[in-house]
């Protein structure tokens, strides 16, 4: 089994340009989709450039008691080619990423390492391990750092993540030792058969002491309330949830979001995202309640029937509560661009102020990798016309243009590359007339 985590936040701690301060860490910058580093530099007793390191907070997943960790690394991505990256790291309790969790880790580090890359693609091991499923502690601060300067590529899928490789070993139920799933005569019979060789009379005794159980290995079973527990097929089926079948685990299962459903006369049932959207409904995200939502405006445009009516200029969008559509989509309009999942979309109508060029833009100004996809018409009855997966800006953000007429209306969709691609910043929309 691969898992890959990605962070839960990212720092730049540097120093500030004060004079005779360039060397000291003592200020902070959050959320950057790019994070500078460097050391510093003085030109008679005057800072030249300021100190800076990069730092992330993982949360570690929990996995099986029985998991055996066969490998874990940090990998990521920067600009300088195959230059060495240098890091630390710091166990830590919680998601904490400020000054004073940034000055431990960076000081008093629990282990360090570097990092070989390949056309800015570095891959570092680290020497940490699994016991009874469970990590040191619940998260873990990286730090990297290069003297001669860099940048880390810190949005989309270019971000720095987590990978284990686990194997978790199937646990042979007791007393089945023939490995059918039921234990009964033929367990007996096998017993007798290899006497010796390895068995002997307590596998007999344990054999018997289960006589006629149901071997089928737990599994992730989601429930009605949004919650997983890990149990059998008839416990699931109990608890009116949805099984995922045996060795799954809830670690690793997408349960669907549990919140608030609006419908078209505006009334609110708090279900699950899938019933929700099933039943033609409008999920306005995880953990949302229908106290606080307002299902008579039409703001959480995560669906083409709720899309949000804009206009030309720069707008800001989030895509981070945001569900995937089932509307259809394809890149035979933008071939060779690398159109991706559209993973957790968001919807926007437009209509069009010019006979013209339309620019539909996140060019360098999302922290994710994005796809961009316009159709001409409405929900009901839509053409796409144009799309976009990578332009030629930076993050794998994204650029279009396309012929529109005054007066049409259009509808704009914004998703992420693949399942990890999410996140904020502003979308350009324009219109430059051709008359």
């Amino acid at each position: 089994m691969i898992v890959e985590v990605e962070a839960t936040s990212s720092i730049r701690l540097y120093a500030d340009y004060t004079f005779q301060d360039c060397c000291d860490l003592d200020s902070v910058s959050n959320g950057e989709s790019t994070i500078y580093v460097g050391t510093c530099e003085t030109l008679g007793g005057y800072c030249v450039a300021g100190k800076k390191v990069a730092l992330w907070n993982f949360e570690l997943p929990l996995f099986p008691e029985n998991a055996v960790l066969l490998s874990a690394s940090f990998d990521g991505r920067h600009n300088a080619g195959s230059t060495q990256v240098y890091y630390r790291g710091e166990w830590a309790s919680d998601s904490s990423l400020g000054y004073s969790q940034a000055m431990n880790a960076w000081n008093s580090s629990d282990f360090v390492g570097t990092a070989s890359s390949n056309g800015g693609y570095f891959s570092a091991p680290l020497n940490i391990d699994l016991l009874g499923g469970q990590f040191t502690d619940n998260y873990l601060i990286l730090t990297g750092y290069q003297g001669s300067g860099l940048s880390f590529y810190n949005s989309g899928t270019l971000a720095p993540k987590l990978r284990f490789v686990v194997d978790i070993p199937d646990d042979t139920y007791a007393g089945d030792v023939n490995d059918d799933d039921i234990v009964d005569t033929n367990d007996v019979l096998h017993v007798i058969g290899n006497w010796n060789n390895p068995y002997n009379v307590n596998d007999i005794m344990m054999v018997l002491e289960h006589w006629d159980s149901n071997c089928e290995s737990p599994g992730a079973c989601c429930l009605p309330d949004g919650t997983c527990e890990s149990t059998d097929t008839a416990g699931c089926e109990y608890a009116g949830g949805t099984w995922n079948g045996p060795g799954t685990y809830c670690s690793f299962v997408d349960c669907p979001e549990y919140g608030a459903c609006c419908w078209e006369d505006y009334t609110c049932t708090v279900m699950l995202s899938d019933a929700c959207k099933a039943a033609g409904g409008n999920f306005r995200g995880q953990d949302s309640d229908c106290d606080t939502t307002n299902c008579t405006i039409a703001e959480y445009n995560d669906e083409c029937q709720d899309a949000m009516p804009v206009n030309n200029g720069t707008i800001s969008v989030s895509t981070l509560k945001a569900t995937t559509s089932a509307d259809l989509y394809t890149d035979a309009t933008c071939t060779g661009t690398y159109l991706g999942q559209m993973n957790a979309d968001i919807w926007f109508s437009y209509e069009s102020t010019c006979n013209g060029t339309l620019t539909v833009s996140t060019c360098d100004t999302v922290t994710f990798d994005t796809d961009l996809v316009v159709y001409e018409g409405t929900c009901d009855e839509m053409t796409q016309i144009a799309c976009n997966g990578d332009s030629t800006c930076t993050g794998y953000t994204s650029f279009l243009e396309t012929p529109i007429t005054s007066g049409n209306s259009y509808l704009i969709r914004l998703g992420g590359w693949d399942a990890n691609s999410a996140g904020t910043g502003t979308l350009l929309i324009e219109c430059a007339s051709s008359d």
